[in-house]
C-alpha cells in the first residue's frame, strides 16, 4: 500500500467525522449535514493525498541516505578487517628465517 492513499484516506474519514458532528451539534439539516460533509472529506482526502506524497518522498530519501551511511561503514569495517589480516600475516621484521631442514 502506497503511504500516499493510506494518509488520505485517514485524512478523508477523519474530515468526514468532524463535519458529521460538528453539523450535529449545530442543529443543521440532515441533508446540510451530509453535502458539508462530504465537501469536507473530499477537500481532506486532496490535502492528505499530497501531504502522503510529501511523506513518502521524505521517507524513500531518509532510508537511501542511511542505507548509504550503512554500506559505507560496512564497507570501512571490512577494509579494517582485511589490512589487521594481512599485517598478521606479513613477517614480523627483525626475526631470523628458520633454517630449511636437511640443509646444511
Amino acid at each position: 500500500m502506497k503511504l500516499s492513499s493510506f494518509i488520505a484516506g485517514a485524512f478523508g474519514t477523519v474530515g468526514f467525522g468532524l463535519s458529521v458532528l460538528s453539523g450535529m451539534l449545530v442543529d443543521n439539516t440532515l441533508e446540510q449535514v451530509l453535502a458539508n460533509s462530504l465537501v469536507c472529506a473530499v477537500v481532506c482526502y486532496v490535502v492528505g493525498y499530497v501531504v502522503g506524497v510529501i511523506a513518502q518522498q521524505v521517507s524513500q530519501e531518509h532510508a537511501t541516505h542511511v542505507a548509504k551511511m550503512v554500506a559505507e561503514q560496512d564497507a570501512k569495517i571490512a577494509r579494517e578487517q582485511a589490512e589487521a589480516a594481512a599485517a598478521q600475516m606479513e613477517p614480523e621484521a627483525g626475526v631470523p628465517a628458520t633454517a630449511v631442514p636437511g640443509q646444511g
